[in-house]
């Protein structure tokens, strides 16, 4: 996992409840660090690299607080005791949720975009059937759904003639695996997207990207604003419904 230094305790994440129960347990030793899933990180945008996480100091002020050089977070004294909760839950909420994953979405949805109208050309019916793509162990990207042989064979050649697609979804998958792995800890359980159970077997079998892209899409409007071609709030939403939907809760707290 790829540590930005200047990022901060949450890396911007826009719901405060992480960094509210964060306080309380630094606290109170009894205080379980819980956040409701419904609305978790999922009304945050991508951040800027310079963008920086604020929390209270021993002393009341607002003071920055940064990752160190050798990857720990730099915390006041009050939060020492509860360290490794504290970075387990920032690291995969930066890997999972807030920037490597989510940026990889991003890059396999505009790399598809530009595959895709190559491949709506060479096959315009396409547009009008029920077909997804992923990414299996080996690495190819395979496509899935209600396609025959020659279609299939069709989408498949395309999609992994685009070496950035295939970049982008492997960079995807290896990133989401980390995360879920860094969110259930030396537990092994976790109460968010850490509690399904995907892995490289099956992954392809969990995970749609061309789902992900046809319901995460900002508009005109807030894609200009953004710069980002995916909505993270509609993208969060989506990837939580893949899961529900496909993915059996082996890790379940």
């Amino acid at each position: 996992m790829k540590i930005d230094a200047s990022a901060g305790l949450f890396l911007h994440a826009k719901n405060n409840q992480v960094t509210d129960k964060i306080k309380n347990v630094g606290s109170s030793s009894k205080e379980v660090l819980t956040v409701d899933p419904a609305t978790q990180f999922i009304s945050s945008e991508p951040t800027l690299p310079t963008e920086q996480m604020r929390a209270k100091s021993d002393n009341g002020k607002l003071t920055v607080i940064n990752y160190k050089s050798n990857g720990k977070l730099d915390l006041p004294a009050r939060f020492e005791a509860h360290r490794e909760l504290i970075e387990r839950v920032a690291n995969s909420t930066s890997t999972l949720y807030l920037h490597d994953t989510p940026a990889a979405a991003n890059q396999v949805a505009q790399e598809y975009d530009k595959t895709s109208a190559d491949l709506y050309v060479q096959n315009p019916e396409l547009q009008n059937k029920n077909w997804g793509f992923s990414i299996d162990g080996s690495g190819k990207l395979i496509a899935t759904g209600h396609l025959n042989l020659a279609d299939k064979q069709l989408v498949e050649e395309v999609l992994n003639g685009n070496d950035k697609l295939v970049s982008a979804a492997k960079d995807f998958k290896n990133n989401f695996l980390e995360g879920l792995e860094i969110e259930r800890g030396s537990s092994g359980t976790s109460q968010y997207w850490g509690k399904y159970d995907v892995n490289e077997g099956n992954f392809a079998e969990i995970i749609d990207f061309k789902e992900m892209i046809t319901q995460s899409r900002n508009n005109d409007k807030q894609r200009e604003a953004t710069g980002y071609l995916l909505n993270k709030r509609k993208w969060t939403i989506n990837i939580a419904e893949q899961l529900k939907t496909s993915a059996e809760p082996s890790f379940t707290k």
